[in-house]
């Protein structure tokens, strides 16, 4: 009984050696966040901060007290003040921070895995008061409101504003660097600034030509919008990184191709589609493609020569006799137009 006893007069001792040197409502700010009593905590930190701005533990736990009530960018300043004002709170306060933007980050990232996007904008815009200092947050909040504003316009302010706040905080250095680029070369193209983006993915491909894939998707995207100019801009620079890595693929020299089309540019499609069938001579997709590029070039000579190589191998695909049949036409190769025609009406029954 007397090893208990003194066991608890040591504790009371030192509960009251850590409550004795602090202020009166310091020591019921602690109390009252020990007990979640959040807004009562809030009051008395503010009374103890108002009779001294000095005291750090008052700092300390207005910011926990903020923390537990939504508060996050009150939260991040105490603990910072708190921190500055007592070297010793440092790790305290930092680990408070973490906590607190991790808490959110994951929220919001959950939120954004079930398409709830509003619930998504707004954890992340906590995360990014929780601890202003990470990229990581700004850069999913940029997504989110990108994302949102295809449905909703008003929200491409937001995602420019948060993209300048982005580009501001991000350097070389951040693991994050890549992908804050390439969301911010989408942003620009939609703001109008498409050089700037342009010289924005340059940098980024001179840096290490293995970001193609950045700059892949970001073509990717806009040819996803029916966008062919700008993504065939960007798919230009893509395979020119892939160029540069020995990494050319069908897949990137196919959409390219796609892209070029489109945009009315026959040439550089038969180009791209050309690259495309050099890695993969018997893609049927890529093929066609070129085919119909040559009667859209009014290249009839290399459309009749590749309309036979394509009926030969996909015969029972009525669209190369219909292309076939036109190239003749242009030709003024009557019979051969009226056969290859009439090979069209049988397959498309």
């Amino acid at each position: 009984m007397r090893t208990r006893s003194g066991i608890v007069a040591l504790l009371v001792v030192s509960l009251l050696a850590v409550y004795s040197c602090k202020s009166v409502e310091t020591t019921s700010a602690m109390l009252h966040n020990e007990h979640g009593n959040y807004p009562k905590a809030i009051e008395m930190s503010k009374l103890a901060i108002e009779k001294n701005p000095l005291d750090a533990e008052a700092h300390f736990q207005l910011g926990i007290a903020y923390s537990y009530t939504g508060e996050m960018k009150g939260a991040y300043a105490e603990f910072m003040k708190a921190a500055e004002l007592n070297p010793k709170k440092i790790a305290d306060a930092e680990t408070n921070i973490k906590s607190n933007w991790a808490r959110h980050f994951n929220q919001g990232l959950s939120e954004f895995q079930t398409e709830n996007m509003a619930g998504a904008a707004h954890e992340f815009e906590l995360t990014t008061q929780a601890d202003p200092r990470q990229v990581k947050g700004w850069l999913n909040l940029a997504k989110v409101y990108y994302a949102m504003s295809d449905n909703d316009t008003t929200y491409l302010v937001h995602a420019y504003e948060t993209i300048d706040t982005l580009i501001a905080k991000t350097t070389e250095q951040d693991e994050e660097y890549a992908n804050v680029l390439a969301l911010s070369g989408q942003v620009m193209v939609r703001r109008g600034e498409r050089d700037k983006a342009v010289t924005i993915f340059e940098k980024l491909l001179l840096d290490d030509p293995a970001n193609y894939e950045v700059v892949e998707v970001v073509g990717g995207d806009f040819l996803a919008k029916r966008d062919w100019e700008n993504g065939a801009l960007f798919l230009q620079m893509a395979v020119e990184g892939r160029k540069k890595t020995n990494s050319e693929n069908f897949a990137t020299y196919y959409d390219l191709g796609v892209a070029y089309f489109n945009a009315k540019n026959c040439t550089q499609a038969i180009e791209a589609y050309q690259s495309a069938l050099d890695i993969e001579p018997e893609n049927k997709a890529g093929n066609y493609s070129i085919l119909l590029s040559y009667y859209q070039c009014e290249l009839y000579d290399d459309a009749i020569v590749q309309g036979q190589q394509y009926t030969d191998k996909w015969g029972d695909d009525p669209n190369g006799w219909r292309i076939l049949s036109l190239a003749y036409s242009k030709k003024g190769m009557k019979l051969k137009a009226e056969d290859a025609a009439r090979k069209f009406q049988e397959l498309s029954q």
